[in-house]
């Protein structure tokens, strides 16, 4: 073989490295971006679907007023407490799932294998979740009579 050419298809170590911090990179912070573009576009979607119904039916002339048809087509928002309780959820989760993290780089430490990312990734999650244990408690104590008061809603409408 040609030693030019030997050399042309030859790639640097550095060249690879690089490569693959740009991709991970690209990835990561593609994805947040992905998810915000497709969700405000979910948003615009649902609404321009209701547009459609309530100009449909006034052209169609229903009886309904537009208030009320715009009040059938909203999704039932939830309450004060399964919000809380999806808080409580997540912060349990996340609690656990770091504490698994920690418990492992405890146990991989003391074979003699040391791995930074594990215990700054366990660390986070359970802050995280530690957080939202917070506010779930917090909260609770904060809107107990708002609660109250929706669920008392709740069985005058039933």
């Amino acid at each position: 073989m040609n030693t030019l050419t030997v050399l042309l298809s030859a790639t640097p170590w550095w060249l690879s490295s690089v490569f693959e911090d740009i991709v991970i990179c690209a990835i990561i912070f593609s994805i947040p971006i992905l998810i915000a573009i497709l969700s405000y576009r979910r948003k615009v979607n649902e609404t321009n679907k209701r547009a459609e119904v309530v100009l449909a039916a006034l052209e169609k002339g229903s009886g309904e007023m537009p208030e009320e048809l715009m009040k059938s087509l909203n999704k039932p928002q939830k309450s004060i407490k399964e919000r809380l309780l999806g808080k409580l959820l997540w912060g349990l989760s996340f609690t656990i799932f770091g504490a698994v993290l920690l418990v492992a780089k405890i146990v991989r430490y003391n074979a003699g294998n040391t791995d930074e990312m594990i215990s700054l990734g366990g660390i986070a999650l359970l802050a995280l979740g530690i957080g939202y244990l917070v506010y779930y408690f917090v909260g609770r104590r904060m809107l107990s009579k708002e609660i109250e008061a929706e669920e008392r809603e709740n069985l005058k409408e039933k």
